[in-house]
């Protein structure tokens, strides 16, 4: 056995400077239960360190089933894809390898615990900064609006008696802001021709709309 655990003890070792602060390793002698943590990398993650005992670890670990179940002549098992649950709460993706004698008893325990608490509050940030689904598919669909729609919702416009033409325009102009037409590439350019006036105008328009917001 201590064959093996020299060399697990060295993978463990190779693993400090390279495993993610969310990832913990950790080495147990099963012939310790007492004291069975022998080598931890991020013992952070559940809360140990050297010298703890087993039941030290996650509740609800379905390693254990490799100690509990009746003795196997096979030099190892391996237990994967399952939770954990630290006594603080944490819930773990965990990974287990159980390592026998020649008589099927377990002697040591490579297990490896994941936090996924911190990658998902990092989606969940990134998630909240992204625009959804329907904001994306909406500004798809504007950069794909033809030039002759513009003509064709401008048209759509009536100067009323009240209105002289710089009133006309501005409304307009508002109109069209309020509709999202000038998210699209070019717009600007192309209702300014339509209306019959510069660039410069129409963006003077839109600024004076957003001093109003």
């Amino acid at each position: 056995m201590s064959n093996l655990l020299n060399i697990l003890m060295a993978s463990i070792d190779a693993m400090r400077t390279t495993l993610a602060a969310n990832t913990e390793a950790v080495l147990h002698d099963l012939t310790r239960p007492e004291c069975s943590v022998i080598s931890i990398v991020n013992g952070h993650v559940s809360g140990r360190e050297p010298g703890d005992p087993l039941l030290s670890g996650p509740n609800d670990d379905v390693g254990f089933l490799g100690l509990l179940e009746p003795a196997q002549r096979v030099p190892s098992r391996v237990f994967n894809n399952y939770k954990t649950t630290t006594s603080s709460g944490k819930v773990l993706n965990s990974a287990s390898t159980i390592y026998y004698s020649e008589d099927g008893v377990p002697l040591v325990a490579f297990c490896i615990n994941v936090d996924l608490d911190v990658v998902n509050s990092l989606k969940r940030t990134l998630d909240s900064l992204l625009p959804t689904v329907a904001e994306q598919e909406a500004e798809d669909m504007s950069d794909k609006i033809p030039a002759q729609s513009f003509d064709e919702v401008i048209a759509r416009f009536r100067q009323t008696g009240s209105e002289n033409k710089i009133q006309f325009r501005k409304r307009v102009v508002a109109e069209l802001q309020k509709m999202g037409f000038f998210k699209v590439k070019g717009s600007v350019g192309h209702i300014a021709h339509a209306l019959g006036v510069s660039r410069y105008t129409i963006y003077n328009y839109l600024e004076k709309n957003d001093e109003k917001q």
